[in-house]
C-alpha cells in the first residue's frame, strides 16, 4: 500500500463505496472499530446482495474485539457473523467438510472444536518412538519445541509443516528430524486432538482442492470485513485469497506499524503488500485517543511524512514522564499519582515482567519451573487447577470450568457441577491460598478430595513444592484476553486507558531505549513499544532502569523523574 497515493478520509464517519475491495490504513485512536460499524450498517441498509442465507462476515483477532462489534451493532447482530478467523473456519469449513480430505487421518466422530494443547507424556513417548528419537530425555524440551510447529507458505508457495524460526526445532543442542514434524501431527489428530493452526491448513487444503465449497462459502458471505488485518498471517492472507476470487467483497483495516505477531506467523509486509483487483485505497490519520503531547511522541516514533497523526480535538494533556530507576518504585510511584483514578493498566514486553510486578515477585525467573512435566500426574493437577483458579479471578468462567475438568479428567463420576463447586471453593479462599506454597495449597486444598490420596510428605518432589509458592506459579499463567491491570503489550493490543505505565526492564532495554532514540518501525520491538505507548489517552509513564544525560537531553518531549528506592512509595500507596 502506498499511502503517498491513498485516499485520505476526513474522519471514522466517511463512507466509502460498499461493492468494491478496500484497504484502511488507520493508526492508533482513529476510530477504525467506529468506520467498521458504520459501513457494516451500510451495506445492510443499502446492499441488494443480503438475506436471511446471506449475510456479512466480519473477522477479528480477540473475544474482546467479538464483544465489542457486537455490543455496537446491536439489533442487526444477527445479520453479521462476527468472529475470530480460526473459528469462523473451523465453523463453516472445517466443521462441515473435514470429510472431504481423503488422505487426512483425522477421525471425524472424534473432532470436538479446536484449541491449544500441551502434549503429555504418553503423546511424547509415542512420538519418540514412532520417529526413531528416542535419545530425547528432556520432555519440557521437547513439548515447547512441538509446540511451536506451524504451518507456512514456503518460497514455491506451496504449504508445508515447519518452524518459524530453526532454533525452534532445537532440543538438547539437536535439532529434531524434519521427517518426523507430521508425526506428531498424526498423533494427536488420531487422538481427535485440532490446534487453531490446523484448523487454517484444513481450511486451506479444503478450499484450495474444492471449488463448490468455495462457491458456497462465497454464496453465504458476499461480504468479508477483517479488522486487524497487520496480525494476519501469509497462510490465512491465501484462505482470504481463494474465497476472494470472485462475487465475494473483502475489506480489511490495520496499520502495518501496529504488527507485533511475528511468532504466530504475522508478516509486517502481508498488510502494504495485500491487493485484489479492483482495490480502492485510503488512509485515516486522526487520532481521537490520546493527547497531543502523547501524539507527538508516537509521530516521532513512526517518522512517516505520509503519516502524521493529529488530534482533531485539540486534546492536551502533559508530557509523558520517564520515571527512571527499579521497576517496583516506578510501579508504587504510578498508583500514588493515580488519585483514585480506575482506568489504569501497566504493560511490558514479557509475561513473567508483568507478573512479577501483578503478584509482588522481585527477580522473577519462570524457567526454574517445569511443574507440568516433573511431577508427572500430579504435576499436571496441580497446573490445571491454578489455571482454573487464575481463570476464574477474571470471571473468565467457561475457560476455568474446562481447566478444572481437565485436572481432574481421570477421577470417575467427577460431574460439571463438581468442576462449579471446586473452583468457587478455592476462589472464595484465594487470600489464603495465595500466600502458600504448593505443598501448603495441594496438602490443604487437593489432597483428600475427589479420591485425590497421593499426599506430599517426603522426598525431592516435597522440596521442590516446599520451596514454590502459590504466587510463582500463578505468575507463569498466560492468560487470554487478559481482563486485568496488568498485562503484556499484545494483550492490550485494541485496547485503550487513561492511564499507562510501560515497564522496560533492564535485561530488555533494546540498546538504550533504542525505540525511541533512534525509532525503526521495520523492528517488530519497536513496534511492539509503539502499540504499549499508543493505548494511553491521557496520562503515559514510562519506567527504565537508567538514562544518560545526553540521551536524556534528546528526549525533549518528555519529563524526567529520578527514583529513589529509599522513598517508601510502597507505604505511601498502602
Amino acid at each position: 500500500m502506498d499511502l503517498s497515493t491513498a485516499k485520505k478520509l476526513k474522519s471514522s464517519k466517511d463512507s466509502i463505496p460498499i461493492d468494491v475491495h478496500f484497504q484502511l490504513c488507520a493508526g492508533p485512536g482513529a476510530g477504525k472499530t467506529t468506520f467498521l460499524i458504520n459501513h457494516i450498517k451500510r451495506i445492510l441498509s443499502e446492499s441488494t446482495r443480503l438475506s436471511k442465507a446471506r449475510r456479512i462476515a466480519c473477522i477479528t483477532y480477540t473475544n474482546t474485539g467479538i464483544d465489542t462489534i457486537k455490543e455496537r451493532l446491536k439489533d442487526t447482530a444477527e445479520d453479521v457473523e462476527v468472529s475470530t478467523i480460526h473459528s469462523f473456519l473451523y465453523k463453516h469449513i472445517v466443521k462441515p467438510y473435514l470429510w472431504v480430505l481423503k488422505k487426512i487421518t483425522f477421525p471425524i466422530e472424534k473432532m470436538d472444536g479446536h484449541d491449544e494443547f500441551i502434549p503429555g507424556f504418553t503423546i511424547l513417548s509415542e512420538y519418540k518412538q514412532r520417529s526413531k528419537q528416542q535419545w530425547i530425555d528432556d520432555h519440557q524440551a521437547l513439548a515447547n519445541a512441538l509446540t511451536k510447529l506451524s504451518w507456512i507458505i514456503n518460497d514455491n508457495r506451496e504449504i508445508e509443516l515447519n518452524f518459524l524460526k530453526p532454533f525452534y526445532g532445537k532440543v538438547q543442542g539437536r535439532n529434531i528430524k524434519k521427517n518426523s514434524y507430521l508425526t506428531y501431527k498424526q498423533i494427536c489428530w488420531e487422538r481427535g486432538l485440532m490446534s487453531h493452526d490446523d484448523v487454517l491448513y484444513f481450511s486451506y487444503l479444503i478450499l484450495k482442492q474444492n471449488e463448490d465449497i468455495r462457491n458456497i462459502i462465497r454464496a453465504k458471505f458476499p461480504y468479508f470485513l477483517i479488522d486487524e488485518f497487520q496480525d494476519t498471517s501469509p497462510l490465512q492472507v491465501e484462505i482470504i485469497k481463494l474465497i476472494a476470487e470472485k462475487e465475494t467483497v473483502v475489506g480489511v483495516i490495520g496499520d502495518p506499524c501496529q504488527s507485533i505477531f511475528s511468532f504466530q506467523g504475522a508478516d509486517e509486509n502481508t498488510f502494504n503488500q495485500f491487493y485484489l483487483d479492483g482495490m480502492s485505497f485510503y488512509v485515516l490519520e486522526n487520532n481521537h485517543r490520546s493527547t497531543k503531547q502523547i501524539i507527538t511522541v508516537l509521530n516521532r516514533m513512526r517518522n512517516d511524512v505520509n503519516f502524521i497523526q493529529y488530534s482533531p480535538d485539540e486534546k492536551s494533556g502533559n508530557k509523558p514522564i520517564l520515571l527512571i530507576g527499579d521497576s517496583f518504585d516506578a510501579y508504587y510511584r504510578f498508583l500514588s499519582e493515580l488519585e483514585n483514578e480506575k482506568d489504569w493498566c501497566i504493560l511490558a514486553y514479557k509475561n513473567d515482567v508483568i507478573n512479577s510486578i501483578k503478584f509482588d515477585i522481585p527477580d522473577f525467573e519462570s524457567d526454574e519451573f517445569d511443574l507440568y512435566y516433573r511431577d508427572k500426574e500430579r504435576g499436571k493437577l496441580i497446573y490445571h487447577i491454578i489455571h482454573a483458579i487464575e481463570y476464574g479471578r477474571q470471571m473468565k468462567l467457561k475457560d476455568a470450568l474446562k481447566f478444572m475438568k481437565k485436572a481432574f479428567r481421570k477421577i470417575d463420576n467427577f460431574t460439571d457441577r463438581d468442576s462449579i463447586r471446586k473452583l468457587n471453593n478455592l476462589l472464595s479462599n484465594y487470600e489464603t491460598i495465595s500466600s502458600l506454597n504448593i505443598k501448603e495449597f495441594y496438602n490443604t486444598y487437593i489432597y483428600n478430595f475427589h479420591g485425590i490420596k497421593s499426599k506430599i510428605s517426603s522426598g525431592a518432589i516435597n522440596e521442590f513444592y516446599e520451596s514454590l509458592t502459590y504466587k510463582e506459579v500463578a505468575a507463569l499463567v498466560n492468560i487470554t484476553d487478559d481482563r486485568s491491570s496488568y498485562k503484556t503489550i499484545h494483550k492490550a493490543k485494541g485496547e485503550e486507558f487513561n492511564n499507562v505505565l510501560v515497564v522496560v526492564p533492564k535485561e530488555e532495554n533494546y540498546k538504550e531505549l533504542d525505540f525511541l532514540l533512534s525509532p525503526n518501525m521495520k523492528k517488530e520491538e519497536h513496534r511492539v513499544f509503539y502499540v504499549a505507548l499508543s493505548r494511553a489517552k491521557e496520562k503515559l509513564y514510562i519506567n527504565i532502569p537508567s538514562i544518560s544525560k545526553e540521551e536524556a537531553d534528546i528526549l525533549e518531549d518528555f519529563d524526567r523523574v529520578y527514583l529513589d528506592s529509599k522513598m517508601s512509595i510502597k507505604e505511601l500507596v498502602n
